[in-house]
């Protein structure tokens, strides 16, 4: 286990061996150790400080063409706080918009045939131009399903545009997928080439019944790496605020203030892991008007859910991003301290080693059991892999990640999955700010794709490539380089697409 040394009035630790009043049977005791852990070895976990503010599982199409803008606006949404804004001045030589990751078989979602999908959005439209002619001038839509790469659906639905200035509206469609099961399906929210104006767009759905799949973060509330959950509708707040943060400017924060048994989680995608590796689990929290007792003393890791207790809750996966099956034992609960209203910024940290079998993937939660109250905001999550200190040799790290670990080195972390189709995560660290470029060339040495082409700052940045080129076509199957350039420095690696 870790634990972590109080801040004042300490001066030393002790341990023993203790059986508790009604424990019964043999232990044997041996080699006992303390030893100080330095995780010298950088988080693997993907924007954990949650400074990386776009929208998880979407990207943006031709952003910047002739002065259009993508952003992810943090001001408004349909009776929410976020929606998917685009701008456009004027006409564009390509449509501009949003484009949301292969929905088909992410995670939970199962895409089915022979099913009606019934297809929802709502959009507010300001300044458009109106009574489009053609369909380069309509704002709108698009659900795609695809199966082997051949279209088996598709609808666009439309906005209305009969005025310049439409408030939040609801539109509807729907869509009969025949009898073969889709393995892609994605949503492009557009603004035709020949439209101007200003658009928004917020829950984006495609549900069915029975049910076999919906839009990930078509709310467009959360961030990068990150999904929010409430059991119920009768809950308070859990997403990422700013204001109140140990670093940086943003934070998760969960509020509560009913008395009413439901919980909520704000969590991570998974991260890949090693088999038998063992790895340190840290977040910083803040409390206020917490619900609290004597008894609720921070805890290390345990597998009991308890109503009353908030914390950090983490588990691993047998697949990364094709299923949400875990390994057992299944919830594992880091506690925080509840022993009174609020506290101060506090760090959590813990250590646990992946199961030995059926291991692909680790994921943490900010979580709120169903009676917790009260606020509480995290910070800088992390995922540090460290050595087992009972070895006695070196074990190979493999291809987790690059050999590049220190901060003073640049870095393209192994993308995932791979191989890939059509999508793959490509994650890259930065040590200092700079201008710098994200490439991805053919096994011939031709540029296909410019991910990136900016000036960044010092952190750890993921991008998805969606195997399309720099005008939209879909890529052969085959080996592709990534490179990321910047003044001094040139890192490359390869990944294979297959189809």
């Amino acid at each position: 286990m870790v634990v972590k040394a109080p801040d004042e009035e300490v001066a030393g630790i002790s341990v023993r061996a203790r059986q508790n009043p009604f424990s019964r049977g043999y232990c044997w005791y041996d080699d006992f150790t303390i030893e100080p852990i330095d995780p010298i070895e950088r988080s693997i976990l993907p924007n954990g400080g949650l400074e990386n503010a776009i929208p998880n599982f979407w990207m943006t199409v031709n952003d910047g063409t002739a002065g259009a803008v993508c952003v992810w606006d943090l001001s408004q949404g349909y009776e929410s706080q976020r929606s998917f804004k685009v701008y456009k001045p004027s006409a564009t030589s390509k449509d501009v918009g949003w484009i949301s990751f292969n929905n088909a078989d992410l995670y939970w979602n199962n895409a089915a045939a022979n099913v009606l999908y019934n297809l929802s959005f709502r959009a507010k439209t300001k300044g458009v131009n109106v009574s489009p002619a053609t369909d380069d001038e309509k704002i709108g839509v698009l659900y795609q399903f695809k199966a082997g790469g051949e279209l088996l659906g598709e609808q666009f639905v439309e906005v209305d545009q009969s005025a310049a200035d439409v408030d939040w509206t609801e539109y509807t469609g729907g869509l009969l997928i025949p009898d073969t099961e889709p393995d892609m399906v994605q949503v492009t929210l557009k603004m035709g080439k020949d439209a101007t104006g200003t658009a928004w767009f917020d829950n984006i759905s495609c549900g069915s019944d029975p049910w076999s799949m919906g839009v990930f973060n078509g709310d467009a509330e959360t961030p990068d790496g990150w999904m929010n959950w409430a059991s119920t509708s009768d809950v308070g707040f859990a997403n990422t605020v700013q204001g109140v943060a140990k670093t940086g400017g943003w934070s998760a924060l969960l509020y509560e203030g009913d008395d009413l048994a439901d919980e909520m989680v704000f969590y991570s995608e998974p991260v890949p892991v090693t088999p038998n590796k063992w790895y340190l689990i840290s977040v910083w929290a803040k409390t206020k008007d917490a619900n609290y007792d004597a008894k609720y003393l921070p805890s290390n890791v345990v597998t009991e859910r308890d109503d009353n207790r908030f914390g950090l809750c983490f588990f691993f996966h047998k697949g990364m991003n094709t299923s949400w099956d875990l390994t057992p034992p299944g919830d594992m609960f880091l506690y925080f301290d509840q022993r009174t209203d609020s506290t101060d910024w506090t760090h959590y940290v813990t250590a646990v080693k992946a199961p030995a079998e059926e291991v692909e993937g680790l994921s943490v939660r900010a979580r709120y059991n169903p009676f917790a109250k009260g606020y509480c905001w995290f910070d800088e999550f992390a995922i540090r892999p460290f050595d087992d200190p009972k070895k006695t040799d070196v074990e190979s790290e493999g291809d987790l990640v690059s050999e590049a670990q220190s901060p003073e080195d640049y870095a393209l972390v192994r993308n995932y999955p791979n191989p890939f189709n059509p999508m793959t995560n490509i994650e890259y660290r930065l040590p200092e700010d700079g201008a710098i470029t994200l490439e991805i060339y053919n096994i011939l040495g031709q540029k296909v794709r410019t991910l990136v082409d900016d000036f960044q700052f010092a952190g750890d940045y993921r991008v998805i490539w969606n195997g399309l080129d720099d005008f939209g076509s879909h890529v052969p199957s085959g080996i592709y380089i990534t490179r990321l350039l910047g003044q001094d420095f040139l890192v490359t690696n390869k990944m294979t697409l297959l189809k």
